[in-house]
């Protein structure tokens, strides 16, 4: 990822002159030349960059002798007065990787929880995964095909697929409910009444590029069809789901059939409806961060969707790609 790349996603994160922007950066010091980039570019686009390093070796040790004391109220007051936070990560985020006390990694654990509970409270907040080798491992795609797809799927005319998204989530503004039709005869009923569409466009989750709502919990009904189906890191083909009130009751393959009956209701219940709008995702891969933003798809996922407007708190959020027609149920 070059400087003229990172330029680009910090400008269409929304950064504007006169805010105050925290680079948040998870890595180690051989990869800061990343984070002195993003610092670069918010300080070019008229804004007050400040960078927070959050190294697993100096975390590492901070932690192995940190007291109670040491992040007070005080110190995490600091983050309320930023307007915006761009999370970038050249590694997993939160894994310590490191074996430390259970009582200093408690101590780890709430310092974490209480820095993005801050976090939260921003205008603004961007998760940016770094194309490295280390992403890719946790991606499960070989790495060279990993980086390629992500610095492809970072490649965009932001403006265009902002404005792309905009213009979608507009023919769906009002809409109570649609049918999403797949396969040969498979169809799956929606009921959108009181929510709102969000569009992600460079200031969530990137790479960029969907729409999405939270549907009314317990009324999606019907079957959806999937040509490629991915769970638990494992692919299967030609898939049928079954939703009754609103909740994964079947399946047309054993084991994922088994594998939602063995879920609590939470985690079974049919709590998003995207659509994917990024033009450089052109092949589902089964890394769902870049199978969902893939132009011409849709997607459903089960489990929470309580921070994006919806009712159901649960402790998975699993996404499902496929391909259909979305038609308007008037």
């Amino acid at each position: 990822m070059d400087k003229k790349m990172i330029y680009k996603i910090v400008k269409a994160s929304g950064v504007s002159a006169g805010e105050l922007v925290l680079v948040h950066f998870w890595g180690e010091d051989t990869d800061k030349e990343i984070a002195n980039t993003f610092v670069a570019s918010v300080a070019a686009l008229g804004a007050t960059p400040v960078l927070l390093q959050q190294a697993r070796s100096i975390n590492r040790d901070i932690f192995l002798s940190a007291k109670e004391s040491c992040f007070g109220n005080r110190y995490f007051d600091l983050f309320s007065k930023f307007d915006a936070v761009l999370d970038v990560f050249a590694y997993q985020p939160i894994i310590l990787g490191y074996q430390i006390s259970n009582e200093q990694m408690d101590l780890y654990r709430k310092y974490i929880s209480q820095l993005f509970y801050k976090f939260m409270e921003c205008k603004r907040f961007a998760q940016i995964r770094i194309p490295t080798q280390a992403n890719a491992a946790e991606s499960g795609l070989d790495p060279q095909d990993y980086i390629q797809r992500m610095n492809l799927a970072y490649d965009i005319d932001y403006e265009m697929v902002n404005t792309a998204c905009k213009h979608k989530a507009e023919c769906f503004a009002g809409v109570e409910k649609v049918a999403v039709h797949t396969g040969g005869d498979c169809v799956l009923y929606l009921e959108l009444t009181g929510r709102t569409w969000h569009i992600d466009a460079g200031e969530g989750d990137l790479p960029c590029g969907e729409i999405y709502i939270a549907p009314l919990e317990s009324k999606t009904q019907g079957r959806v069809y999937f040509d490629t189906f991915y769970l638990n890191d494992v692919k299967y083909n030609n898939v049928t789901l079954q939703i009754l009130d609103g909740e994964v009751s079947g399946s047309s393959n054993p084991d994922i059939t088994k594998h939602f009956a063995a879920q609590p209701r939470e985690n079974r219940v049919v709590c998003e409806l995207g659509i994917g709008m990024n033009p450089n995702i052109t092949t589902l891969c089964g890394y769902t961060v870049l199978d969902e933003k893939m132009a011409g798809t849709f997607h459903i996922a089960v489990g929470a969707n309580n921070m994006f407007g919806g009712a159901n708190t649960a402790s998975d959020h699993i996404d499902f790609v496929g391909y259909g027609d979305i038609e308007v149920i008037q």
